[in-house]
Parts: structure tokens; C-alpha cells; sequence
């Protein structure tokens, strides 16, 4: 009885499934196997009876077809939620039916994810469920205690502080213009597709400069109280810090830790269209949403949570008005119960995945049987090549299309991948399965990245 959790972006999701995992300990006797992406996906595909617990992803990545792997079972949890958020292109992509039809279960973030996605899912009704995501289960009040070291932290170090999380497709590590339209595998419509993406990357550029020029007016009239900037996790933190004038010291450029424990201790959240602002409303913070001439990748969703301008000139001024003397007068925003299932106060993500796993799954699970072998020292050498051919092929914009056209995540360079999953070891993953008081278990390294967690 295994359930499998692949990591992708270890700063987004290691936390919120180490959270599930320690529910599941102590309300399941299923077995648990957490670790890097890749190697989860390999123990999938190499034993029977496995549930795998994925994070999502376009088409073109989708390798799990039912008719090869028909003693396991998939569910989608999407991490790059919420659907509504997405354009029609992303989601057509992201909801494929052929990716649908493949998958044993999809959980909704919540009812406007559902109700933005149902016409994907018109002969797979079955297979719909909507529980919210468990991160916002941390986010409640009895377990928000989970970040209480980082929370204290923060506060000590930064004292009263504006946090905001930038969300632009500019210095980025990855080309954002080429790795997108390949991702989608958009067919029809492709020049049409094209001229609105370079638009809005272009409008993008135009709304970071201006946020950048308008951090530095607002660190200008508040000398005395902390910004914090954090870049998005695919730019490249040493070209958002050249950004900033060097004039200003209470600018910090920091990409550290986990975003929620920066949200939870901020004392005003400002964004320009970044989904983390759910957590933010989530915890009922106070926020601010800017961005000018919004387009066709905008979403409403961010105008109904907090203060909303289209105007960096006239959202500097309200903040004038509105800060004195460290002290904010603004107001908290609402949950977003509507967007996210587990904010209401009587539900959670993980109640509904066990109540779920037991009603549907009890009797079909098994436990591991061929656990992950080691490289032998041929096929490091292998992947050592791998690395640097692709280096190359990556400077050719020819090559770098028939590339994507084998798998379009081979467009990712080492630094970036590196960036999203540098590592996992034993004793961070027994650290963070502690912090909420788990039934006694034990970790089993199956290889580097990669843990078996057993009920003892």
C-alpha cells in the first residue's frame, strides 16, 4: 500500500506534502515514498499497486499511458493552479483529454476551478474531485505553528517589513518566449498565439520596470521600513538585484526559505499577479494588486482579494497616505473560500485525500517490490554527456525546436533544474514530519533525493 510523492520545486511543494505525509502516518497504514521527481516517477513505472500523487503538467510531458501502467493509479493535483487562472491555451494543454483519460482521479483546487474546467471533464465525471490543495491546510490557525521558527525569524530580523513576490517573465533563467509556446503544443491558431504572447511579454517588461521604479519611490518616502523582493524561483536573483539602485538599503532582494513564512510575517503583501497572494489572503493579510494594462493573461481573481490599482503612479500616493510611522491603515482582505475548498473553516485538503485513498483505494494498493537502483559508473558518465551535448544544442534556436519536439522539459538548462530541486536528505524530512506531532515511523534512503516512510 504506497502512495508516491514526487517533488518538483522543492520550495513550493516540500513542506505541504511532508504536512499530508504526516497525516497519512497517522491515520493510514499506507506506506509513503517522497523524493525527487524523476526518481518517484521511475519506482511508478517499475512496480504495480503504486498511487502516484502528481503535480500536473502539459501534454507533451505526460509519459503515464493507462494501457502500460494499468495495475497503477494516478491522481493530479495541479501545482500550477489554480486552473481559472490559466488562459484557454494553458489550460487545453494542462487538461488534455488524453492526459484526462489516462489519470485515475483530479483534484480541484475548489468551485470556481472546477466550474472553469468541467467542459474537459464532460465523460470523466467520475473522476473529479474537489478537496482544495494541503497547503492551505496549513495555513489554519491550529497549524500555522508549523512556520513559527521562520515566522519569528523574519520579524526579528526584518521587523515590520513589505513583502513582494515578483511574478514578471523578465530575467528569467529560462527563455520564457520559447519554453511556453513549446510547452503548450499548440496546433491551431499558432501565429495568433505568438503575436498575443510576445504582447504580453512585452506589456510584462514595461509592468517590471515600473514596479521596480515604484519600489524604490515607496523605500524612498519609508526609510525606515524593510521591502523585501522576492524573485520569482525561474529568475536569476543577480540580475533582479542589479535592478535596484544601490542607494537604497532597505530594499532586499532575498530568495530564501519557503514564501509562506515570508506572507505570514509581512506586514503588507504587494504583488502584480502573483498566485502566492492566495496565501496571503488565505491568512487574511493586507494587500495590494498592481499592474497596468492588463491583457489577455490577467485574471479578475486577483482584483477581488485586497486593494487593486492600474496605476503605480496613484498606488504610491494611496501608501503615502496610508503608511505613517511604521503602522498600516489598510484593511485585511477576505479568504478566497470560493477559489480555495480548505479555506472554509469546517474543511480539509487532507481529511477528504484519506477519507478518499480508504474509500477507493484500500484494497488495491501494494507495497514497493523493486526499489530505485543506483547509476552504475557507465551510465554517470552517460548523463555527464547528456548534460553537455545539450549545452550546446541550447545555443542553436533550430536544434532547441527539435528538442522540444522529444520533450519539451529538455528545454530547462542544469542551472535552473538545479535551482528547482537541489537536494533532500534524511534529516530535513524527519525535522519537518515533526513539527506536527506524528505516530512514531520510519525513513528508508532508497537512493540520493529519494525516502520510503513507514508506520512503525
Amino acid at each position: 500500500m504506497t502512495i508516491l510523492v514526487p517533488i518538483e520545486i522543492k520550495v513550493r511543494e516540500f513542506n505541504s506534502r511532508s504536512f499530508l505525509i504526516s497525516k497519512l502516518i497517522n491515520n493510514t497504514n499506507f506506506d509513503v515514498v517522497i523524493g525527487e521527481k524523476s526518481k518517484v516517477y521511475n519506482l511508478f513505472k517499475h512496480n504495480t499497486g503504486m498511487y502516484l500523487l502528481s503535480k500536473g503538467g502539459p501534454k507533451p510531458t505526460f509519459r503515464f499511458p493507462k494501457e502500460k501502467y494499468k495495475n497503477n493509479f494516478i491522481g493530479i493535483m495541479d501545482e500550477e493552479g489554480p486552473i481559472m487562472n490559466m488562459d484557454n491555451n494553458e489550460m487545453r494543454t494542462r487538461l488534455h483529454d488524453y492526459i484526462i483519460k489516462n489519470i485515475d482521479d483530479y483534484f480541484f483546487w475548489g468551485d470556481k476551478d472546477l466550474f472553469s474546467a468541467k467542459k474537459y471533464f464532460k465523460r470523466y465525471v467520475n473522476k473529479i474531485n474537489n478537496f482544495g490543495h494541503p497547503k492551505y491546510d496549513l495555513l489554519k490557525k491550529e497549524n500555522i505553528k508549523f512556520y513559527k521558527t521562520e515566522i519569528n525569524k523574519l520579524k526579528k530580523k526584518y521587523g515590520k517589513f513589505i513583502f513582494i513576490p515578483l511574478s514578471h517573465s523578465t530575467d528569467q533563467i529560462v527563455n520564457k518566449d520559447k519554453y511556453t509556446i513549446h510547452n503548450y503544443n499548440i496546433k491551431k491558431n499558432l501565429n495568433k498565439t505568438l503575436k498575443n504572447y510576445k504582447k504580453f511579454l512585452i506589456n510584462d517588461k514595461k509592468n517590471y520596470l515600473k514596479l521596480i521604479s515604484f519600489v524604490e519611490n515607496l523605500a524612498k518616502k519609508n526609510p525606515n521600513l524593510n521591502i523585501i523582493i522576492r524573485p520569482h524561483p525561474r529568475q536569476k536573483i543577480d540580475l533582479v538585484q542589479k535592478r535596484f539602485s544601490k542607494n537604497f538599503h532597505n530594499i532586499k532582494v532575498v530568495y530564501e526559505g519557503v514564501i509562506t513564512s515570508w506572507i505570514a510575517a509581512c506586514d503588507l503583501y504587494i504583488h502584480s499577479g502573483c498566485t502566492s497572494f492566495l496565501e496571503a489572503a488565505s491568512l487574511q493579510k493586507k494587500i495590494i494588486y498592481v499592474y497596468e494594462k492588463e491583457d489577455y493573461k490577467s485574471s479578475k481573481m486577483f482584483k477581488d482579494y485586497g486593494y487593486y490599482f492600474e496605476s503605480y503612479k496613484k498606488c504610491l500616493q494611496f501608501l503615502t497616505r496610508k503608511i505613517k510611522y511604521k503602522f498600516f491603515k489598510l484593511n485585511n482582505s477576505s479568504k478566497p473560500k470560493s477559489i480555495i475548498t480548505n479555506t472554509k473553516n469546517n474543511k480539509y485538503f487532507y481529511k477528504d485525500f484519506i477519507r478518499f485513498l480508504k474509500k477507493n483505494y484500500h484494497n488495491k494498493l501494494k507495497p514497493l517490490q523493486i526499489l530505485y537502483s543506483k547509476k552504475n559508473k557507465l551510465e554517470i558518465f552517460y548523463s555527464k554527456c547528456k548534460v553537455l551535448v545539450k549545452k550546446q544544442i541550447l545555443k542553436f534556436s533550430t536544434l532547441r525546436y527539435f528538442l522540444s519536439l522529444i520533450n519539451v522539459s529538455y528545454l530547462l538548462t542544469t542551472e535552473y533544474k538545479k535551482k528547482k530541486f537541489p537536494y533532500l536528505n534524511k534529516s530535513e524530512l524527519k525535522d519537518s514530519l515533526n513539527r506536527i506531532p506524528t505516530k512514531k515511523f520510519d525513513i528508508i534512503e532508497l537512493s540520493e533525493n529519494l525516502f520510503l516512510i513507514k508506520k512503525i
